[in-house]
């Protein structure tokens, strides 16, 4: 069984064009993906990933096997977030006082932004004065937008300064000036009020800790936007303001990322291990070279050779691109691919390529999304770096695998649970899983 949860991970990507996540579920219900012991990944968990995807608005003029595979390389990182999650609740995480922290902070953050919204809502222009805008810009729409959005910031700036002032008294809230200086203790409280507002100089130095305070009125103007921070959150607390689901979403996302950086802090690497690193993997300093590409695809050999014939007799090849590629990215861009690293695209393509004198058209290329004419626009030379130059490189690729490796275990961990590997799927499938396995 352990054997198979590493395996699903390791071939996900070769066997989810077959999966059909969304075909058999309705709206109103979610179908389970994959479970993590009591986590669970759901259709409607992968589609919002999707949807957050920058790939999301290339999704549909990508090919059957390309979605699946964005699909499959996103349910992954969702499974593997789920294991994190897993490994910060057994650490309990959760209860550090760091993670509290940041809780509470972004707690605050919700419920002012809640009362703020609210604010701006209670902000309605009278109907004599929208009469006397509309009549003094008449016939200049975007003078008149300009205008309404001028009188709403203008109204909300008065309303929000007596917002403040009168939360401020209803809350007693007291600033020690005389107690805020740049040497002041940490536990010197400088401000207090009701309902158990307080800042003390470590708050106040802790809430920005990228600022470097060198005055006084420094201090005391980071105090006052936390003192409006405070009794705004206060105010939409004591509405029984519920941020609950905000803060629960929160949890789900923020805990595996925290969790991932805390171990990665715990991998300490020193100088000599990074050396070692280098010397073992000279590839890892090898700078590849670069391709600015034209290129035109075709259905046919046939269609290729035939456009092949009118470049060779001068067409231009990026014509010939914006009307004929059935490329759609190609086609719009009447051929230019723009900047390619070898060893990062279509090895057929490359290979057919590396060699090709700047701006002479290539053979036809034979791949599996059509036939491709090429052309090198311009190209960069690659080269070597130095360890001097690539220490930061080889430093994050030792995490990188040290994270490998960690995942790894996690796998074997947790129970993993491939439930879209529905009985009609996993007959077809069947010959890849057992091949995988024998590997």
């Amino acid at each position: 069984m352990k054997k198979f949860k590493i395996l699903c991970l390791s071939t996900l990507l070769s066997l989810f064009p077959f999966i059909n996540a969304f075909g058999n579920t309705s709206k109103d219900s979610s179908q389970v993906l994959v479970s993590i012991n009591d986590l669970k990944v759901t259709d409607k968990d992968l589609e919002e990933a999707l949807r957050s995807s920058p790939f999301y608005t290339q999704f549909n003029a990508m090919s059957e096997q390309e979605q699946g595979t964005l699909r499959g390389n996103i349910l992954k990182r969702l499974v593997t977030s789920r294991l994190f999650s897993l490994e910060a609740k057994e650490t309990n995480l959760e209860n550090s006082p760091a993670f509290k922290k940041e809780l509470d902070n972004f707690r605050t953050g919700l419920l002012y932004k809640f009362y703020m919204d609210k604010l701006r809502e209670r902000i309605n222009i009278p109907a004599a004065k929208m009469a006397d805008l509309r009549k003094q810009f008449k016939g200049n729409r975007d003078a008149l937008n300009a205008a309404i959005s001028s009188y709403r910031k203008d109204q909300y700036r008065g309303l929000y300064k007596l917002t403040i002032q009168n939360l401020r008294d209803k809350y007693h809230v007291v600033l020690h000036e005389n107690k805020v200086a740049l040497n002041a203790a940490p536990d010197t409280v400088v401000l207090e009020g009701d309902k158990g507002i307080k800042l003390t100089m470590a708050q106040v130095l802790d809430s920005d800790n990228q600022t470097t305070y060198t005055t006084k009125d420094q201090l005391l103007e980071k105090i006052y936007k936390l003192a409006e921070l405070k009794v705004v959150a206060q105010a939409a607390n004591d509405e029984a303001v519920d941020v609950s689901k905000q803060i629960n979403d929160y949890k789900d996302e923020r805990l595996p990322a925290l969790f991932i950086e805390n171990k990665q802090k715990e991998w300490t690497i020193n100088e000599a291990e990074v050396k070692a690193y280098y010397d073992a993997h000279p590839e890892a300093s090898i700078i590849p070279q670069r391709w600015h590409l034209g290129m035109i695809v075709f259905r046919t050999k046939e269609q290729a050779e035939k456009a092949l014939a009118r470049i060779n007799k001068g067409e231009s090849l990026f014509k010939l691109a914006g009307e004929l590629s059935i490329d759609p990215y190609g086609k719009k861009h009447n051929g230019d691919i723009g900047w390619v690293r070898e060893h990062s695209g279509n090895p057929v393509i490359e290979n057919a390529i590396k060699d090709l004198p700047d701006g002479k058209p290539s053979q036809v290329i034979e791949t599996k999304k059509g036939f491709i004419i090429a052309t090198i626009l311009d190209r960069r030379p690659g080269g070597i770096r130095r360890f001097a130059g690539i220490k930061d490189k080889i430093k994050q690729l030792i995490i990188n695998e040290k994270m490998h490796n960690y995942l790894a275990e996690l796998q074997q961990k947790y129970k993993i649970d491939w439930k879209l590997l529905a009985p009609a799927i996993k007959q077809k499938i069947k010959p890849v899983l057992k091949e995988a396995k024998a590997q």
